[in-house]
This record gives C-alpha cells, structure tokens and sequence, in this order.
C-alpha cells in the first residue's frame, strides 16, 4: 500500500508531501496539482517497470517554471512484504535533455540499490553489499535485474511496481 509520495520541482508541485491512508479524498482548485499527482505515480510506475527510458517518461517542460534547480526529485514509501520500502528517484535536467541522478531503494532504511552518478550498488536481502557495476543514465535499474534468492526484496519491489 502507498503510505507517502513526495514530489519536488514537477510542475506546480514544490516540495510537496502527501501521507496517504486506506480512503482518501482530494479537493482543491482546477489546477491546484491534484492530478499532476496521479500524472506523477504513473510515470514513476512506467520508468520503473521499463515502459520508456526517462527521457521518453520525463520532460523539461514538467520543470517548475519558477524554480531555478535543474533536478527534480519523487520519493514513494509502500508498505509491504513485512516492512517499509522508500523509493527514492532524481532526474536532473541539462539543455533539454535529462538523465538519472539518482535511483535508490531502503527497506527498513537499510540499502536495497543505489544508482548514482551511472554507479549501481546493489544490496542482498540482509543488507550486505552486493554487485557493483556502471550503468545507463538513460533508464531505470528495475527492469534489469533478474531474480535471485539474494535479492527476493528487490525483486517484490519491482514486481509491485509494474
């Protein structure tokens, strides 16, 4: 279950963060941002799940117009699996074109997967460090990984996700 998403520089959203409960209800004024959240779930869901690579997912004219920063950031917390998955997403934004800053997963706060910089860290399920490998800015970590005994949390994560 979605618990919290938080969204910063998409749109008319800044720095905006939403607790989500079993029923909710959104109201608010045309153009108050109440779509744009659905709008943001569902490029998460597609970037994730490997439906496009972020520049086909994410677009510079989705920048905050009054913002100066050149990075926006998502963050979703679901609950499940026995604990608490924080996904946490960064794409940065240079002369029209964008790339993945940072792609990263915590259960429990502890480290599923960091990508950063191009750089994968990947962890197994009792948190000790893994593989490590570069790889392409361009896309998102999930649809890469293939199912391990070691990686059964990653692994439910990415399956929830698509």
């Amino acid at each position: 279950m979605l618990k919290r998403i938080y969204i910063d520089n998409f749109r008319c959203l800044v720095n905006f963060e939403l607790d989500v409960d079993a029923i909710n209800l959104f109201l608010g004024y045309n153009g108050s941002g109440k779509s744009t959240v659905f709008e943001v779930l569902q490029k998460i869901q597609a970037f994730v799940s490997g439906d496009g690579k972020v520049e086909g997912i994410f677009k510079s004219a989705d920048l905050t117009r009054w913002q100066t920063s050149q990075i926006q950031r998502f963050e979703l917390e679901i609950i499940g699996n026995g604990g608490i998955y924080k996904y946490e997403l960064g794409i940065g934004y240079n002369l029209d074109k964008c790339r993945v800053e940072y792609e990263r997963l915590w259960f429990d706060n502890q480290p599923l997967l960091k990508f950063e910089l191009g750089e994968v860290q990947l962890y197994r399920d009792d948190f000790s460090e893994g593989s490590q490998y570069s790889f392409d800015w361009s896309q998102s970590i999930f649809p890469s990984l293939m199912p391990r005994s070691d990686n059964r949390k990653l692994t439910w994560f990415r399956e929830r996700m698509a």
